[in-house]
């Protein structure tokens, strides 16, 4: 689960919180639905919920809980045909780190 997490993740977030580790093990389920490449309806709720995750930030709420989002799950998304916007690429990455910026810049030429 926390290998999932970037190392300033780790530094901030307690895994201790019970509700921490239920969003971590959440964001790796979603992870594994994308990584399974079939189509259905929990793919339409996965493109939902991120949908959700994002508008919630544009409206300004404090404590992301994207921040439990393993980086690998970027491309996944990307790949998602409503997914496919600089835009949710931005909002779902820590452009703060490295490693983000990457991800990032990656998935945006992919699209």
């Amino acid at each position: 689960m926390s290998s999932s997490l970037s190392a300033s993740q780790l530094h901030t977030v307690s895994m201790r919180d019970p509700l921490n580790r239920v969003l971590a093990n959440l964001f790796l389920l979603i992870s594994s639905i994308l990584g399974a490449k079939t189509a259905g309806t929990h793919t339409q709720f996965v493109q939902w919920f991120m949908e959700e995750c994002v508008e919630c930030l544009e409206q300004g709420s404090r404590g992301s809980i994207l921040q439990f989002m393993p980086f690998t799950m970027v491309s996944e998304l990307v790949k998602v045909s409503t997914m496919s916007s600089p835009k949710i690429v931005l909002a779902i990455t820590d452009l703060s780190l490295p490693l983000g910026r990457r991800v990032a810049a990656k998935a945006i030429a992919a699209l």
